[in-house]
């Protein structure tokens, strides 16, 4: 049985009462001080719905709609702009640390955003809430409701709910930048982070059709898998802003960790159903075999380079704000959660598919392509700056150097940025003469 919304709880857990939701108040003061400080930024969309954001346990997933007019060094002005606004509000309003975790993730051109050659899954998860050009945002907001499903769809979903399928991993989601509500994100990151995307893939993948909201899915998959009481559950936890003290201790915790994946795997016999990308024979049943099968997917060399583009456009941005963060904010795992990823994004993938795709070799050392690109596309600082940023990030660094790596990486990022900028511009147009 559940319990009321308390600010004390039972079994001597005390929680913070659920807070006033101030994000529409965020969403107005943030998108005016980038808009002022960078007017090619015309649109401020966040990830899923409004009723999605959680007071006092949510960060806020801004993408950004720009101007069709932006260069490589506009991108690189932007994001110093937008990491500025963020180490300003994060200093000014403490109690929004959580809020401003991170800087927007893809932030496309309006053109990007509409063009079919470029379309990512993800746009239609996003809503809109403010902009200087009404008609382009509901031109854009109505291309995603009509749009048909496609390829491109299946694949995106169906890999997001192979990446999350199976058990929780207790390691994987420290609380950061919580404060008082940080003994309720057991539940929240359980719930919300770890259980409902992949039912939300779920159920795009059966309905053949984006699922944009977090609540949206998991009333959805609670009508079309009746015979499933979790959905109902979690629904009832989030509610009561996560104070149901019973559920923290064990053996209620791994039960509550147990339904949730029998209730994927119970999802998983239905989501086989919905694949169309390649057929299931008898040799791939499993989730791991369905997960080798769409590794080997084809997809475009242009595409992936494109991808590591527009996720690293505001990259230097991000660690600029970690690594002069106030005191209150907890910086350090968020710069280390970038230095495991980032070499392989921004370097060591996109230059290894480059050079496979215009020379069919598999590089072992992706530094010997700088040497290719060198002077006739990368300039020498470019090439330099890619090198330095490739040492600074083999994936492993020395604990207590996470910010003065971070703080090397932002002196060098834009030429990084501009070089791999180039790198997709590139192959995108030998790729083209090929096809010609």
């Amino acid at each position: 049985m559940l319990f009321n919304n308390k600010s004390v709880g039972v079994n001597n857990m005390e929680f913070a009462a659920k807070p006033e939701n101030i994000f529409a108040d965020f969403i107005d003061v943030y998108y005016t001080e980038c808009t002022e400080r960078f007017p090619k930024i015309e649109a401020i969309c966040g990830k899923w719905e409004f009723r999605d954001l959680i007071p006092g346990m949510s960060d806020f997933d801004t993408r950004f709609l720009c101007s069709d007019t932006m260069t490589a060094e506009d991108w690189c002005q932007m994001s110093q702009a937008v990491g500025e606004v963020h180490l300003e509000l994060c200093k000014d309003h403490p109690e929004w640390s959580r809020i401003l975790e991170h800087l927007p993730g893809v932030n496309p051109t309006w053109e990007e955003y509409l063009d079919e050659d470029s379309y990512y899954p993800e746009y239609a998860q996003w809503s809109i809430y403010r902009t200087t050009q009404e008609m382009k945002a509901h031109r854009a907001e109505r291309a995603m409701q009509t749009r048909g499903w496609d390829e491109r769809d299946e694949y995106f979903f169906l890999k997001k709910f192979l990446t999350y399928y199976g058990k929780y991993n207790r390691k994987i989601d420290p609380p950061i930048n919580l404060g008082r509500f940080e003994n309720k994100y057991p539940l929240h990151s359980r719930i919300m982070h770890y259980f409902t995307p992949p039912v939300q893939a779920a159920v795009s993948l059966i309905e053949r059709r984006t699922c944009r909201g977090k609540f949206e899915a998991l009333e959805k998959a609670s009508s079309i898998f009746p015979e499933l009481d979790i959905f109902k559950e979690v629904l009832a936890v989030v509610e009561q802003h996560y104070e149901v003290p019973q559920l923290y201790e064990e053996p209620e915790l791994k039960k509550l960790e147990d339904r949730m994946e029998k209730a994927l795997q119970t999802m998983f016999l239905t989501v086989k159903d919905a694949i169309h990308i390649f057929p299931l024979t008898q040799d791939v049943q499993t989730a791991a075999d369905i997960k080798k099968m769409l590794s080997s997917v084809n997809i475009s060399p242009v595409m992936q380079i494109f991808d590591s583009c527009r996720f690293c456009r505001l990259f230097k941005g991000r660690l600029y704000f970690y690594s002069n963060a106030p005191k209150h904010f907890d910086n350090i795992w968020l710069i280390q959660n970038e230095l495991s990823r980032a070499g392989e994004m921004f370097f060591r993938g996109p230059y290894r598919i480059y050079w496979q795709a215009l020379y069919g070799e598999k590089l072992d050392d992706p530094l010997r392509v700088l040497h290719t690109l060198s002077p006739d596309i990368l300039t020498k600082e470019e090439v330099e700056a890619t090198r330095r940023f490739a040492e600074l990030t083999p994936g492993t660094w020395e604990s207590g150097r996470e910010v003065a790596i971070a703080e090397e990486i932002v002196d060098i990022f834009d030429n990084v940025f501009k070089g791999l900028y180039k790198l997709n511009a590139d192959l995108k147009s030998r790729m083209k003469n090929v096809v010609g």
